[in-house]
């Protein structure tokens, strides 16, 4: 009767530890099917391109990961993500074949906000859809023109690392807790330069922050990041990125606007870009929300052959099925030019129509 007692005991105890953590399997699946035609595009003229493609995360990276948590006591709680992207039209692993490259984190989280360490999502990129119409995917306007925004397609820009950097390894990142309406985040992305090997390139220093305000229909958020490539010492110049942006939740309708400027771009002294954006979601029905949106961006001093001006404007739609599946699609068209553009420098220019689908477990 005793050992039945103990073993009882023992059982209790051991349920009431499992019930204090928890670990969630959870994914996305986003394809579409579209056609895409690109004339000129990049710095240099090259042939134009028109081919139909089915393409995996246009609106959200497909991915799949877990994520837990454990309850330490007096508020406090140790928490992880491990997070895998993917191709669902071909089944390969994102983020050049790492196996949690979309994130790999761990940390502490309580009432002084949290604390997380190893390869995270850094905070210039965590809110960048708050300014942005389609569904802050690869369709939107802001996508395929802005130089402050994911996906940045280089149109007259032979850099292909044109675009600001999404995720840090060997990062530590720290959220505050909610403030009346406000939440603060900051980033520092360690190099790991070894200090024998001063030549040596190691990796990229990156300072990123943000401020976010939502509040009621009013939100809004304003992020800066910076980043130095190392090699060594004064060598390499530091490139910066900014910005402004919010959007006012009318009730049928959201307005959304931003501002972006990117500082010595490419790493260019004396580079840099200004860049807008403004776009509506009109909801029609419960299921059924219209989207548009307008982007405009601007490079100057980066080019010896002149300015280039880019502009896009796209129109779509998304049609949720139930709280977990979705239909959307839409059309985009964008051009670059150059403020001498000559036969030898024409416009680049690119338009995309597709419709997708995405499910989330």
């Amino acid at each position: 009767m005793k050992k039945s007692l103990v073993a009882l005991a023992v059982l209790a105890a051991s349920g009431a530890a499992m019930a204090q953590s928890s670990v969630t399997l959870y994914g996305v699946i986003d394809v579409f099917v579209g056609s895409s035609s690109t004339q000129n595009k990049g710095n240099l003229p090259v042939a134009s391109l028109r081919q139909t493609v089915e393409t995996s995360g246009s609106v959200n990276g497909s991915r799949w990961g877990m994520k837990g948590a454990e309850d330490l006591g007096g508020g406090l709680k140790a928490i992880f993500d491990l997070q895998s992207g993917f191709s669902v039209d071909t089944g390969a692993s994102g983020q050049g074949g790492l196996l949690f490259g979309r994130q790999s984190i761990v940390g502490l989280q309580g009432g002084f906000g949290k604390v997380v360490v190893g390869r995270a999502i850094l905070p210039f990129y965590d809110n960048e859809g708050m300014n942005d119409s389609m569904l802050n995917g690869s369709l939107s306007a802001q996508s395929n023109v802005m130089r402050t925004a994911n996906g940045f397609n280089t149109f007259y820009d032979a850099n292909p690392a044109a675009g600001y950097v999404l995720r840090g390894n060997n990062t530590f990142r720290y959220d505050t807790p909610n403030l009346a309406g406000f939440v603060g985040a900051v980033s520092y992305t360690l190099d790991e330069k070894a200090a024998t090997s001063l030549s040596t390139t190691a990796g990229i220093r990156v300072i990123s922050t943000s401020l976010v305000y939502a509040n009621g229909p009013v939100s809004g958020v304003l992020a800066y990041q910076t980043e130095k490539p190392v090699t060594s010492p004064g060598t390499a110049t530091d490139r910066n990125f900014t910005r402004l942006s919010g959007q006012y939740d009318f009730g049928t309708i959201i307005a959304k606007a931003g501002y972006g400027h990117a500082g010595k771009v490419d790493y260019v002294d004396g580079a840099s870009t200004n860049e807008y954006q403004i776009g509506l979601d009109f909801k029609v029905t419960d299921a059924f929300l219209l989207t548009g949106g307008v982007s405009q961006s601007k490079d100057k001093n980066l080019l010896a052959s002149g300015d280039v001006k880019r502009t896009a404007f796209a129109l779509g739609y998304k049609y949720t099925m139930s709280k977990r599946t979705f239909l959307y699609g839409g059309y985009e068209a964008g051009v670059g030019k150059k403020n001498n553009a000559t036969a030898a420098t024409p416009d680049a220019k690119q338009n995309i129509f597709a419709m997708g689908v995405q499910h989330r477990f």
